[in-house]
C-alpha cells in the first residue's frame, strides 16, 4: 500500500511540477482553443509521468488519470472548491496587503489542488488492483 501511495505522489509531483512549464501553468485554464491545447498537452505529459511511476498500461487507469486531471486543471476546481467552502481567497489576501496572508492563501490553494488531484487517482488505482 505504501509503495503505491509513494508512486502516486512522486508521479504527481514530477508530472505536475517538474514537467509543467510556465505557459502550461498560466494558460491551461484561460478561455479559448489555445488554452485547451495547453491543458491537453500538460495532461498528456502528466498522465505519462503517472503511468511511468505506476508502471501501468491499464486503459482504465490511463483514461481516469488524464480526464480527471484535465477537468481539475481546465476549470481550476481547487479555486471553485475554496470559493464554495468560503476558504482562503488569494485575491482578498492580496488586496488586504498582508504578505503572510497571501503566502498562506497560496499554500492552502496548493494543498487543496494536490488533494483534489490525488484522491481520484488513489481511488482508481485501488479499484483497478482489486479488479485484476
Amino acid at each position: 500500500m505504501e509503495d503505491i501511495f509513494a508512486r502516486i505522489v512522486f508521479g504527481h509531483l514530477v508530472g505536475d511540477y517538474l514537467l509543467q512549464n510556465k505557459s502550461m501553468a498560466l494558460k491551461k485554464s484561460e478561455k479559448g482553443f489555445n488554452s485547451i491545447f495547453w491543458c491537453t498537452l500538460h495532461c498528456l505529459i502528466y498522465t505519462t509521468s503517472m503511468c511511468l511511476f505506476l508502471r501501468t498500461l491499464n486503459p482504465l487507469v490511463i483514461f481516469s488519470i488524464f480526464i480527471t486531471h484535465w477537468l481539475i486543471d481546465r476549470w481550476s476546481l481547487a479555486s471553485k472548491w475554496l470559493k464554495l467552502i468560503r476558504g482562503r481567497n488569494f485575491l482578498e489576501a492580496y488586496l488586504s496587503g498582508n504578505e503572510i496572508d497571501v503566502a498562506f492563501s497560496c499554500l492552502v490553494y496548493a494543498v487543496v489542488d494536490n488533494t483534489i488531484h490525488l484522491l481520484p487517482i488513489w481511488f482508481v488505482v485501488n479499484i483497478s488492483q482489486s479488479v485484476l
